[in-house]
């Protein structure tokens, strides 16, 4: 990344941030934020404060005209249909016309009132809807409501009684509230209800019982028929408003047709707040105007081309960053390891001063999710349903990474199952021979060389987040940190690993080599991993120990490796009593094919999805804690050049 810093004339700052903003290549840097710890020029520049709530309204009011027709969108889906689904495209001409297209104003009042009315229409449905259900324990009641409170010298309640404490309620009602009488209006399992006629001079008592024996109290206000009909013509109202609430639904279902142009406008008034923001992010004079920000080497001579279109009377300089600046962070890496860049993002991108860990995650990622699947017929099935949705769904660019990533993980999952003999969980003696080659390995009765193969990927796995911290130290001039600390744990896992290989070939120059580097390496962890402390016994008994907390932690994370056979396993354990049950179903008469092929295929799907999670945690855990422990640091602020974004729809040419 090179520093980049442009001083223009006042007059020319729309048209530079236009330019800037068609080029896409510069990441505008918040300069007025930097002006607040400079006191010395505070007094001289000043922030270009742009007025941008005119756009933010109208971002606003498109988002509510998207929320609202989405809202009732016949054939809707869920999540997937949401990540799956086609998306709108237009040719940039159509997507700069769009706001001339929509009468945003108009279509706003028009929706804005339809919804303030649809919202009052269903809040008297919901409360017409209570009052019926309410009525209905109440419809035998043949009083009218309005003549219940007509009494001088006693009260009318309307009181719902826990079956369980009518009997006691009843007799201590006889004995405290002798001048009431009580009507049983309709009983049901758990309750009665009771119209009770309680004297004036017996009412505290009356409800000091409703309180002790849990008396719910029902009252009806502004309701003066009969329950009965007063239910009819609630009932009739809530017809009207059904009726209403359709007819207003079926207006704002008329403008559907709009959605794409509004899509288009919310992307294209999104896209215009960038710019407006951009001259908020730059310092001006009187008369000039400062923009700052980073830009690629590899486009530095198209910069400097396009800002020479502009006149002479711009100011451009390129430069390298300092030691205090930090630029952002734009992963580059080839096609194949793109789709890793998701794992990357969701833990935080790494500092510009760090190696991108992506072509590392990428192929261990991709290992460790098909051990965890161990099956060729389950990779299979994932493998297909990437490849069908790449070919045939309009995905964005990072749904299509995702995709492509399962496909990986797919095909991954495929070739681990040829070598543990995994095929929808078929037991090893039911396979034919050629599938049980010498090299492939029976999971569930013979664990132990999956185990080691785990532990070694372990090893090596950590080993390399270990190698990737030593170069970082040593290209960033911490030569004697990157050999002293990570040098000699890396001589001491080489030897260690030596050591087990001659000692399992039965080669003796190998374990000799193994033993000489693994004695050397720890010899090294002891008396050089604590070089920086300035006493003899600091150094040793310091190295001491590292040396110990490092056997103690690497046995802790490869055992962390060894999840991956359990999950393998599991994986095939579940498929095979799949089978097992759906064989014992093939016997039964008819039916058996039917329930078998049922049994089949949904439990088979059922132990690919449910794998699927730990598939995913897993590997995303080894890679975090195990590996990502031994090197990485995040806190990369994205490279995000201003410049066309859309997430809405697809511009198809420019």
């Amino acid at each position: 990344m090179l520093k980049l810093e442009v001083l223009t004339p006042l007059d020319k700052r729309d048209e530079l941030v236009e330019l800037l903003y068609h080029l896409g290549a510069v990441h505008v840097e918040d300069l007025p934020a930097h002006l607040e710890s400079q006191e010395a020029l505070q007094e001289l520049v000043d922030p270009c404060l742009m007025d941008a709530r005119e756009t933010k309204l109208a971002l606003s009011k498109t988002e509510f005209l998207l929320e609202l027709l989405e809202r009732f969108e016949e054939g809707k889906g869920g999540f997937f249909s949401a990540f799956l689904s086609g998306r709108v495209h237009l040719t940039y001409e159509e997507f700069l016309a769009v706001e001339r297209e929509v009468d945003l104003e108009g279509l706003y009042r028009e929706l804005e009132q339809i919804e303030v009315r649809l919202r009052h229409v269903e809040s008297s449905i919901n409360e017409s809807r209570r009052t019926v259900e309410a009525l209905r324990n109440w419809v035998e009641f043949d009083l009218r409501l309005s003549e219940a409170s007509e009494f001088e010298r006693c009260s009318l309640f309307l009181v719902i009684v826990p079956e369980a404490s009518f009997a006691s309620w009843a007799e201590e009602m006889e004995q405290v509230c002798p001048l009431s009488a009580w009507e049983e209006v309709r009983r049901t399992t758990d309750s009665r209800y009771l119209a009770v006629l309680v004297h004036q001079e017996q009412l505290a008592s009356f409800e000091e019982l409703s309180s002790k024996h849990g008396l719910e109290e029902v009252s009806f206000p502004g309701l003066e028929d009969t329950p009965q009909g007063e239910m009819m013509r609630v009932k009739k109202r809530l017809e009207e408003l059904e009726t209403e609430k359709a007819t207003l639904v079926e207006r704002i279902s008329e403008k559907m047709p709009l959605k794409p142009k509004l899509l288009a406008l919310y992307d294209y008034y999104s896209n215009l707040l960038k710019k407006e923001e951009a001259k908020n992010q730059m310092l001006r004079t009187e008369r000039t105007v400062l923009v700052g920000g980073w830009v690629e080497e590899t486009r530095k001579e198209e910069l400097e081309k396009a800002l020479r279109s502009l006149g002479e009377d711009l100011d451009v300089s390129f430069s390298s960053p300092s030691e205090q600046e930090i630029p952002p962070t734009k992963l580059v890496n080839r096609k194949r390891t793109v789709p890793a860049e998701t794992i990357i993002n969701l833990f935080g991108l790494p500092h510009p001063a760090e190696t991108d860990p992506t072509p590392f995650v990428a192929p261990f990622f991709v290992l460790f999710f098909g051990m965890c699947i161990s099956d060729v017929g389950y990779g299979l099935l994932l493998a297909l349903a990437a490849w069908w949705a790449l070919r045939k769904l309009d995905l964005s660019a990072a749904a299509r990474n995702f995709v492509r990533l399962i496909l990986y993980c797919g095909l991954s999952a495929m070739a681990v199952g040829v070598f543990t003999r995994g095929y929808f969980g078929i037991e090893g003696e039911m396979l034919p021979g050629f599938l049980k080659f010498p090299g492939s390995q029976d999971v569930l009765n013979n664990p132990v060389p999956i185990m080691l193969v785990c532990a070694a990927l372990g090893l090596l796995h950590i080993s390399i987040g270990v190698a990737i911290e030593m170069y970082d130290n040593i290209r960033n001039n911490s030569i004697w940190a990157g050999l002293f600390e990570q040098g000699t744990t890396l001589l001491m896992w080489a030897g260690l690993a030596l050591l087990a290989l001659g000692a399992g070939a039965k080669v003796d120059p190998l374990r000799k080599v193994g033993i000489y580097a693994l004695a050397g390496g720890a010899a090294g962890v002891v008396l050089l991993s604590n070089y920086k402390s300035k006493s003899l016994l600091g150094k040793f008994f310091g190295g001491l120990y590292n040396l110990y907390g490092l056997f103690g932690g690497t046995i802790g994370d490869v055992a962390s490796y060894l999840r991956l056979y359990a999950l393998g396993m599991a994986t095939v354990a579940i498929g095979s009593v799949v089978n097992r049950m759906a064989l014992m179903i093939k016997g039964i008469p008819v039916l058996g094919i039917i329930l078998m092929v049922v049994i089949l295929a949904g439990g088979h799907l059922f132990n690919l999805l449910i794998n699927l999670l730990s598939a995913f945690v897993h590997p995303l855990r080894l890679q975090y804690v195990e590996f990502f422990s031994k090197f990485y640091e995040d806190g990369g602020v994205p490279f995000r050049p201003l410049g066309l974004e859309t997430s809405k729809v697809v511009i198809d040419d420019r």
